[in-house]
């Protein structure tokens, strides 16, 4: 998909999903939700080189920015969009001190992790957000 494509897609559903996911009240209040930021990949946002193998990383949170990165490079359906908004939202509601305790103090790999079953869990609920054509 091309960026436009995929920015008009994150404009359509992102408020709604707002809406449904971001529960933190402080951010309600303040109107503080995490900006979206595009990149081609994971390696272009890092090191400003286009990928150097293959990695298939849709999206990404960060909690120091508030930022959810979308990695344009394999977003290739609405579906793939939608999904990757709703996990790295479901991560703005989560504390970052635990989401690190876990792999570090609990050894847990990505597949087994809390947070990440939870946003896998909530990604399910993509349909709803489908852009009715």
């Amino acid at each position: 998909m091309k960026q436009e494509e995929i920015t008009k897609i994150v404009n359509k559903v992102y408020p709604l999903i707002i809406q449904d996911i971001i529960i933190d009240s402080d951010c309600k209040i303040k109107n503080v939700y995490p900006e979206i930021e595009f990149h081609k990949n994971i390696y272009e946002r890092l090191s400003g080189i286009s990928a150097m193998e293959e990695h298939e990383s849709y999206a990404e949170y960060s909690w120091s920015h508030n930022k959810i990165y979308l990695y344009t490079d394999n977003l290739n359906s609405e579906e793939d969009v939608i999904r990757s908004l709703i996990h790295e939202c479901v991560h703005s509601n989560q504390s970052y001190d635990i989401h690190e305790a876990y792999y570090e103090q609990c050894d847990l790999d990505y597949e087994h992790h809390p947070y990440e079953i939870e946003a896998e869990y909530e990604e399910e609920k993509w349909i709803n957000y489908k852009i009715k054509k």
